[in-house]
């Protein structure tokens, strides 16, 4: 049986070196390719370059994720984060390949008090998630069967960008950090995500999925459960959302239910202290 391959766009990020790592372990070919490698906005030159590779499957995991400089730079996050999934989804329409895209828990408005839902109407609040929507509308609108779209939230794994190892570096050159408490989500862990993806795609499910990890913590809950599992002498000061200076609003509470995810695989993700510690005593911890 000849090996399956993948493509996965963003490779080199937070999320894409997870997807990178997993497809390898399980058994695909995974090529990667990034905004440096390739103008993934030109139609022609992404189609060729996907012609070349010949995929079974795509993961996007490109995307314009500063959610602060997105506020003042609308026009360019709109084009990447609306026009990429609008043109992969052109491209797969009609074809064997399964694309996988990426979207975020922050499409909701956060008034809801308890985990939001595929069915719940979204309603973003900063421009970042204008944006992510208007991909995922774009893909809905082609009305695609080899197409799944996975909502996810608060992202932290082994990268460049990694909130964890942000707190732990903070953490042991600061007696006390602040970090904000009224603002909730979904802890997800970059290689459980991966995971998960794999076994939506390797199972072909289409339509919109939450997939995070278990449980719920506010920024502040994140922050101190890791400087305790690194075992750092550095305390945790809660503060509010009016008190952290930013320019883009987030919703008060962006939690994602992983019951369709759990009715269609037969189990949901593992609590976020579970991998959170597994991240932590794998990572950061002097052996």
């Amino acid at each position: 049986m000849d090996t399956p391959v993948a493509l996965v766009l963003g490779g080199h990020g937070l999320l894409g070196r997870a997807l990178m790592h997993q497809l390898a372990v399980s058994g695909w070919t995974a090529h990667s390719l990034t905004r440096e490698e390739c103008n993934l906005l030109d139609p022609v030159e992404l189609r060729d370059r996907i012609e070349f590779i010949a995929p079974n499957a795509i993961l996007n995991a490109a995307a314009w994720t500063d959610i602060e400089t997105a506020e003042n730079h609308p026009e360019e996050a709109l084009s990447l984060n609306r026009g990429l999934p609008a043109l992969l989804g052109s491209l797969v329409k009609g074809t064997d390949i399964h694309l996988i895209h990426y979207s975020s828990a922050l499409v909701f408005n956060g008034k809801k008090d308890a985990p939001y839902t595929e069915e719940d109407r979204p309603d973003p609040l900063s421009t970042y998630a204008r944006t992510k929507l208007a991909g995922e509308t774009a893909l809905q609108e082609l009305k695609l069967d080899n197409c799944c779209i996975i909502r996810t939230s608060c992202l932290f794994g082994p990268g460049n960008k990694d909130i964890i190892k942000s707190i732990i570096e903070l953490a042991r050159s600061k007696n006390e950090i602040k970090v904000v408490h009224d603002i909730t989500g979904s802890p997800t862990y970059t290689p459980d995500l991966a995971k998960a993806s794999l076994n939506l795609l390797e199972k072909k499910a289409s339509g919109l999925f939450h997939v995070v990890n278990g449980g719920q913590a506010s920024w502040c809950d994140l922050a101190a459960e890791t400087i305790r599992l690194a075992n750092i002498p550095s305390m945790v000061r809660g503060i509010s959302e009016r008190q952290w200076k930013h320019e883009a609003p987030r919703p008060p509470y962006a939690v994602l239910s992983m019951g369709k995810y759990a009715a269609c695989m037969g189990s949901a993700l593992r609590p976020w202290p579970q991998a959170l510690r597994d991240y932590v005593f794998t990572n950061f911890l002097a052996h």
